[in-house]
């Protein structure tokens, strides 16, 4: 029984020196490319921005990118600890992952922000909008009804 889990313990050692460097390359590899994939959407947005003076938010594009890519990175550094119990090499998958969760922290404040700002301007063109339009067609409440004729300048255009 003893030899059974011996020959157990050393097929999963074979099986895990052989498919975490996989899963953690193939991390790697996935985090860069949307690394990449990233750079180049959120170019060609600020260009479609600067050139046409579209209304995009690539700053968004950019940030969303970056904070997926650290999580695949971070993956792929918790992977590669698994082959390396050793203080060192646990102490730089601290140090990597604080560095890259600050990141990815300071990432998402700044998104909320942006998008806080984004929403607040939203609200306040909508108010100004509705407070011009309430202006030039008089205000009244739901229970009132406007006065015969509509507005004044309905009453004008009836007159001639």
């Amino acid at each position: 029984m003893l030899y059974l889990f011996e020959q157990l313990d050393v097929g999963m050692n074979t099986a895990l020196s052989v498919a975490v460097p996989l899963i953690s390359g193939i991390a790697e590899l996935i985090g860069l490319l949307i690394i990449v994939v990233s750079l180049l959407r959120t170019t060609w947005h600020y260009l479609r921005v600067v050139l046409f003076h579209d209304d995009y938010d690539y700053h968004l594009e950019m940030s969303t990118g970056l904070i997926t890519a650290l999580e695949f990175l971070m993956a792929a550094e918790v992977s590669k600890t698994i082959l390396l119990p050793s203080l060192d090499a646990v102490l730089l998958l601290v140090a990597t992952f604080g560095s890259r969760a600050l990141m990815s922290l300071l990432l998402r404040a700044e998104m909320r922000s942006e998008r806080a700002e984004r929403a607040e301007a939203k609200r306040d063109e909508h108010r100004a909008g509705r407070r011009a339009e309430r202006e030039t067609r008089g205000f009244y409440w739901p229970w009132q009804s406007p006065p015969e004729g509509g507005s004044e300048d309905s009453s004008d255009t009836e007159s001639r």
